[in-house]
């Protein structure tokens, strides 16, 4: 069924080719795929991952999204095992494609955030490299490259910073036919196209005119915006736009889909028709969810924490599961079906999804990223260590920067945080009483660490109990029944008692695992900063 699957791709129609976003690569060829010869007929299955940035779970034609236009990635699903209540670690490209890739929570792979190192050696690249497969990795995503030791364990690994669908995948062909037919093939192409700002190709006809967001976006895509300030819906100013951005959000998902539909079909006229296929994202995208609009990380809700799943090719069998499962699982996964058995002193987070002999999990644990942009003014502690950080009380803001301690700002008269207010003595009341709130928030500071400051939260097919950072020190609790209440809206902590209390100890046990684990930040280089403003993700 499969192999007519990939074989029906190739008869889509044809799009005219995207404009390349970058002519520059970077570019990992550890042993070209070309110069290493297998010996003997194949006889490991190829695997395929396909990861797409950005992309929620709720927004895909298989999960009963109306809207969408993704025929090639309801094939698959349909051909596959689906998992419907799949969510990513850390709603953040590295710590989630890095716990992909290692089978290991961030918390013990290293990359807590995006752009921070990889530490764990174990990669489900370099398993398949040793056991014979030519590796092949091709990314539109500087956060999930080489800067990161994203590139271990690959032949051959290239970054084409935010490329298009259709380019990435004409890199990924190219290299898949430079390996021997002969030879088992591990390609990951993660593509970058529904990551804000939300601007399908122009030579794309699937989309909408959107008169309303597209000038913000073409905005955002020059760098000539304040992102926060929509991240954060100031002045109401992104309520108006919502609609025609959530429209272009699935075009740039249904150019996703086509690309990936190119790149299946293009396999199978390479021969490689009967692949292990993977299909996830990194995390989803919040559409004004919690008060967070086209922005992800920040909080725990399900528009950034749920991602699709889908494992399809030889071995398995169609199904849909409603079990929890986390991105950690997919390396295990993969080598189960590979008929590769890692070490014995090699350990996983994660399980093999389809490994039916124990009884499934009942729960997942998992942590929002940081507030990265300091002027959030929603969350606790928000900014990166290295720029301008603050913390956030109900009225007030105490910030630092690395030149300058001490800033404080009233934010019902400074939403942006321009006027340092912080008095230089305390010879009026006025300034006294300033100074006061300023050392009073020192105080609350202490207890919560820069870019490790987060919701915390444990998650069932059914519930949700997220743990909320406080200006007190302590954690604020909700539940949440996310089959009955997908807004994450009506808090049940009281009326639900017997559900709070079943998950309680599982979530003090996190909390502590995951203070035990918070270490110093490390500085960046300048390319790793201009990376991460590329991005959106600081000013």
């Amino acid at each position: 069924m499969l192999t007519l699957l990939l074989l029906g791709l190739a008869c889509s129609p044809e799009k005219p080719s995207a404009e390349a976003s970058s002519d520059k690569a970077v570019v990992t060829e550890t042993s070209s795929p070309q110069r290493r010869a297998c010996s003997g007929p194949k006889s490991r299955p190829d695997v395929v991952i396909v990861s797409i940035d950005t992309l929620r779970a709720d927004r895909l034609g298989y999960a009963g999204y109306t809207a969408a236009r993704t025929p090639h990635l309801d094939a698959l699903a349909q051909s596959g095992a689906v998992f419907s209540q799949a969510t990513t670690p850390v709603p953040r490209t590295t710590p989630a494609l890095a716990s992909l890739m290692t089978g290991l929570s961030p918390h013990h792979h290293g990359a807590r955030e995006v752009g921070e190192m990889v530490l764990a050696p174990q990669r489900l690249s370099t398993l398949l490299a040793e056991s014979g497969w030519r590796t092949v990795g091709i990314s539109a995503m500087p956060v999930a490259g080489p800067d990161q030791d994203m590139d271990r364990g690959f032949d051959f690994f290239e970054v084409h910073a935010d490329a298009r669908s259709e380019d990435l995948t004409r890199v990924a062909l190219e290299q898949a036919a430079a390996v021997p037919e002969n030879c088992p093939l591990f390609l990951w192409t993660h593509f970058a196209d529904p990551h804000f700002p939300y601007l399908p190709p122009k030579s794309w006809s699937d989309q909408p005119v959107a008169p309303k967001c597209r000038p913000v976006v073409e905005k955002a895509s020059k760098g000539k915006m304040a992102r926060y300030k929509y991240y954060a819906n100031r002045n109401g100013r992104s309520e108006p736009i919502l609609e025609d951005c959530s429209a272009l959000y699935d075009a740039e998902i249904a150019y996703a889909d086509h690309g990936v539909g190119q790149l299946l079909s293009g396999l199978a006229a390479q021969g490689r028709e009967q692949p292990i296929i993977v299909f996830t994202s990194d995390h989803g995208e919040n559409l004004g969810e919690w008060g967070l609009f086209f922005e992800h990380g920040p909080n725990g809700h399900d528009a950034s924490l749920r991602i699709p799943l889908v494992i399809a090719g030889p071995g398995v069998a169609p199904a849909s599961y409603s079990t929890p499962a986390t991105l950690e699982d997919v390396a295990p996964t993969v080598l189960q079906l590979a008929g590769v058995t890692p070490p014995d002193e090699m350990n996983f987070d994660g399980r093999s999804l389809l490994d039916r002999n124990g009884p499934a999990p009942e729960w997942i644990r998992a942590e929002s990223g940081s507030a990265l942009h300091a002027r959030l003014s929603d969350y606790l502690v928000a900014g990166r260590k290295h720029r301008l950080h603050c913390i956030h009380g109900p009225q007030y803001s105490l910030c630092d920067s690395p030149k300058r301690k001490n800033q404080l700002f009233n934010r019902n008269q400074d939403p942006d945080l321009k006027r340092n207010i912080f008095p230089k003595t305390t010879d009026t009341p006025e300034d006294s009483k300033l100074t006061a709130i300023g050392q009073r928030l020192r105080d609350a500071w202490k207890p919560w660490p820069i870019e490790r400051t987060r919701q915390r939260l444990i998650r069932t097919s059914t519930h949700m109990l997220i743990a909320t950072p406080q200006v007190s020190g302590d954690y604020a609790l909700a539940l949440y029944d996310h089959t009955s209440d997908p807004g994450l809206l009506k808090n049940l902590l009281d009326q639900q008692p017997e559900v709070a209390a079943k998950l309680k100890p599982i979530l003090t046990s996190w909390q502590s695992e995951l203070d035990e684990a918070n270490r110093p930040i490390s500085e960046r280089t300048q390319e790793q900063e201009e990376a991460l403003r590329a991005l959106g993700y600081i000013e």
